[in-house]
């Protein structure tokens, strides 16, 4: 085990500073026992709900005092490091960011790199050199001599974690080696499953879809759904052209975890592969509530197909409005309206009728979300 100089000082006290109003009593932001002790079995834990919950209620109530948290002498680094993983995997699961369980959940990474757990230590180290200019120049080279002294060890996550740095930076090269190098060290883990399936995005982008396709199941057989959901959706799309069955299966998957890019793609392949022109509104309509701009696209299409004018012309009003507030929407509204005059002309004529209500996602302009950054995929 390393030797921590004091655990980074400016890091322990991370989150404290923003929450120095009283927080909320453990009991109401502690998760549930039942969720809590499946999270401890999927994790191998040794100690049992009654055994932890005490010491989390300890370290939470010592955020905001000078006492130190009760920490039972029998605790190891790798016991403080699961129950950081456990807050830590309801976080994902969830898909909320409770800011007092953050603050535990860091407090509990500090206490147990100070207990001389590597994983941790690697951890407080790569977040000091993600963001060098919040951190003193003694924290950082203290971190680079901690990460030296693990990689020299070939311990896996800071193997793992170099090659993470890498692609952050966008240098594929470098991180493609660096994963390598932890299958290595361990392929069978869920840890595994993470690096297959960043591998499989660089060999996507190269492109090697072969390699990316292998490592995409490796990914997929390893990783719960939730943590692999892009490796899903770009299988579905290396098999788009040969399976179409196959890729709609695998994107659905993706969609039931909330991919944002997902409800596009299954909406163009109901629309345009299987004319579903009903089942492709909905695929769009899901996609338009995440403002998704090239669902509303997709949507208007779709109820041109069906003659449906009342839906066109409601979602040709929500499209137009967001245009209003964006001019990255607004080019692409513009294009839109160039190529389908006819279609945008019959919509105009159309009378609502005064009792409709409006079923599309009712959107102010000035706070919608979108991303056009794709649009060239659509056939304007």
């Amino acid at each position: 085990m390393l030797k921590l100089r004091g655990v980074f000082p400016t890091l322990s006290t991370r989150f404290a500073s923003s929450l120095i109003r009283q927080r909320p009593a453990f009991h109401e932001v502690f998760p549930q026992k039942k969720m809590v002790n499946r999270l401890l079995f999927e994790l191998d834990s040794r100690l049992t709900f009654n055994k932890l919950y005490p010491v989390y209620e300890s370290i939470y109530e010592s955020l905001d005092k000078s006492t130190d948290a009760s920490i039972p002498n029998g605790f190891t680094g790798k016991d403080l490091m699961i129950m950081k993983k456990v807050i830590e995997k309801i976080r994902h699961k969830t898909k909320t960011i409770n800011k007092n369980l953050l603050a535990l959940e860091n407090e509990i990474l500090d206490l147990a790199a100070e207990r001389g757990d590597n994983d941790a230590i690697s951890l407080l180290c790569f977040d000091v050199l993600k963001d060098p200019s919040h951190n003193s120049d003694e924290d950082v080279a203290h971190a680079k001599r901690l990460i030296k002294e693990l990689y020299k060890k070939e311990h896996p996550l800071t193997v793992k974690l170099t090659a993470d740095i890498a692609l952050l930076n966008s240098d594929d090269t470098t991180a493609e080696k660096y994963y390598l190098k932890f299958l290595d060290l361990q392929n069978d883990t869920f840890l595994a499953g993470e690096v297959y399936g960043q591998l499989g995005q660089i060999h996507f982008r190269k492109p090697d879809l072969v390699k990316a396709e292998q490592c995409f199941l490796k990914a997929i057989k390893l990783c719960p759904i939730d943590y692999s959901v892009r490796s899903y959706f770009l299988l579905g799309q290396i098999y788009i052209n040969n399976d179409v069955f196959k890729a709609r299966s695998l994107i659905e998957s993706s969609a039931t975890q909330g991919f944002r890019e997902s409800f596009k793609t299954l909406g163009l392949l109901e629309m345009n592969y299987f004319k579903n022109y009903p089942k492709a509104q909905e695929w769009f309509k899901l996609g338009m509530e995440l403002y998704d701009i090239q669902c509303y696209i997709g949507y208007f299409d779709c109820a041109m197909f069906s003659d449906n004018l009342l839906l066109a012309k409601k979602c040709f009003e929500s499209f137009t409005k967001l245009s209003e507030s964006n001019q990255d929407i607004k080019k692409l509204f513009e294009t839109f309206c160039a190529h389908r005059v006819d279609d945008i002309k019959r919509v105009n004529d159309y009378i609502l009728p005064s009792s409709t209500l409006n079923p599309l996602p009712n959107v102010a302009a000035s706070n919608a979300k979108t991303d056009v950054s794709k649009s060239n995929t659509w056939n304007l």
